[in-house]
């Protein structure tokens, strides 16, 4: 997937992302091997860092959450100064929950944070 750097035109719901099929195994397995702790929401943020890693990988990105989800605003921003605006115009817009995340590939070995003890 080509990735476009900068403030993105139309943000990018994560959930509409497509998941690799190799990628969509693992998080079946994952959820699965736990079918009681892992509630909708909690597969839901699994399938949305897999997509993360899977297709933005060593992308610095700035997102929101709320109720449409994992939102992508921008991508690979050059400076901190639009970073800043960016944090600004989000927050004016009314998102309370804005981040910057910075995905690892799928195939690295990190635990995946559910939130469950």
């Amino acid at each position: 997937m080509a990735t476009i750097s900068g403030v993105l035109s139309e943000p990018i719901r994560v959930a509409d992302l497509p998941l690799p099929p190799d990628v969509a195994a693992e998080v079946e397995a994952i959820c699965r091997s736990h079918p009681k702790t892992y509630t909708r929401s909690q597969r839901a943020a699994v399938r949305d860092d897999f997509i993360l890693r899977a297709l933005y990988a060593g992308h610095r990105i700035i997102a929101t959450t709320g109720s449409p989800g994992l939102t992508i605003h921008a991508i690979d921003l050059e400076t901190a100064d639009e970073v800043n605006d960016v944090y600004e115009r989000l927050r004016a817009q009314g998102h309370r929950d804005v981040c910057s995340l910075y995905p690892t590939s799928w195939s690295d070995d990190v635990a995946i944070i559910t939130g469950s003890p």
